[in-house]
């Protein structure tokens, strides 16, 4: 909602492109990781159904004070939490489905982001009705928490429920019978350690946070082009967010076909190709539509990127998603960087520049597409027993 109403919220704070870009993505996000990391790490001995109920009990609370709140401050604190909330939920929704599903975890991961690419449609629909209406980013905002508050109370009726959410995959099958927290924490600390000096997670997780370029920065810098160098009215400058997602939905059901017949990386290096072409004509479009066609196909062309990375790190560290996760956490430098750099090459150079400067996305994927598809996957990490 911050990503799609960007005019709102830098006309109602009274911030320049940088301003935007570094309290709704850079303060947020380095704060979000720093909380998200430790949890993400402790997921692989925690129960994390629980860790579900919280994460949406809180992302609630803190949409709520994001939508309250009037200072540049308060929204970076309110999208920290909120980032770290929704994380943590769906951090160990996602675990449990790497570890309990019995499709491959390409097919996994793409199936997720095709679902999470639905909701994306429906929060810059809702920004847009609200800007539409008279309203801005933050009525939006009250809505979704109203909205995460009854998606909260559906999970504790679950958990609490006869049957509750299936948590069987709390401790890998090597690890044997429930040990005492130290003993959970030293398999966790070994687990991290022995997973550091794998270079091939390193280089997938690396491929994944480069792809923090083309989700929600490249619908901001879009926006912000088709309000402030197009001219086009806000509530047709956010709704053109609605395009991008709705590319990666169809993106991501091509992919789940595709991933079927071909190797994940194939995959990823086409669609690399077909990013860049998507985001030269996102560069030259003249006018709202064929920049929302342009979003359209960067949405299809990128959609493979980030769940088949993420599948290849998962597969790197075999039953200890938590472990990846947690590592993962220390690209978050990558989505610090980026806004700040995009900020100010949107301030001294233009939007159209920015947005240039996104084709470097799509070089990461292709090369570490070609590098790292032949590498075989690292052994299960089993902590040893106290």
């Amino acid at each position: 909602m911050a990503v799609s109403g960007a005019p709102s919220v830098e006309r109602e704070l009274a911030l320049s492109h940088w301003g935007y870009l570094t309290f709704a993505y850079a303060l947020p996000l380095a704060a979000a990781a720093v909380l998200e990391a430790g949890t993400a790490l402790f997921s692989d001995v925690w129960s994390r159904a629980r860790l579900i109920v919280l994460g949406q009990g809180l992302l609630a609370a803190s949409l709520f004070f994001t939508s309250w709140t009037s200072s540049s401050w308060g929204l970076a604190l309110g999208l920290a939490v909120a980032g770290a909330a929704s994380g943590v939920a769906c951090g160990a929704a996602q675990a449990l489905l790497v570890l309990s599903s019995s499709d491959t975890t390409d097919r996994v991961m793409v199936r997720w982001s095709l679902f999470c690419a639905i909701g994306d449609v429906c929060t810059p629909l809702a920004t847009a009705i609200a800007i539409a209406t008279g309203h801005s980013y933050r009525a939006a905002m009250g809505a979704v928490a109203v909205v995460v508050c009854v998606q909260c109370g559906v999970s504790v009726g679950l958990l609490c429920g006869a049957g509750g959410i299936p948590d069987a995959n709390l401790r890998s099958e090597h690890e044997g019978d429930p040990e005492s927290p130290d003993g959970a924490a030293e398999r966790v600390h070994v687990a991290f350690l022995r997973a550091l000096r794998f270079p091939l997670l390193w280089g997938w997780l690396f491929a994944a946070a480069s792809c923090t370029l083309l989700d929600e920065l490249v619908v901001a810098l879009a926006v912000l082009r088709l309000d402030r160098d197009r001219a086009a009215s806000p509530a047709l400058a956010t709704a053109a967010a609605v395009t991008f997602s709705l590319g990666a939905i169809v993106g991501s059901a091509v992919t789940d076909r595709a991933v079927s017949r071909t190797s994940a990386c194939t995959v990823i290096v086409t669609s690399a190709v077909l990013t860049a072409a998507a985001l030269l004509v996102l560069r030259v479009s003249g006018s709202a539509p064929i920049a929302c066609a342009a979003l359209l196909l960067v949405g299809i062309a990128c959609a493979p990127h980030h769940p088949l990375a993420m599948a290849q790190a998962y597969g790197a560290v075999p039953e200890r998603p938590g472990t990846v996760q947690a590592i993962g956490q220390i690209f978050v430098l990558v989505d610090i960087a980026a806004p700040l750099v995009l900020g100010l090459v949107a301030d001294h150079f233009g939007l159209d520049a920015a947005i240039g400067c996104l084709l470097i996305q799509p070089a990461i994927i292709a090369a570490c597409g070609v590098l790292l598809g032949r590498t075989p996957p690292s052994p299960v990490i089993a902590a040893p027993r106290r």
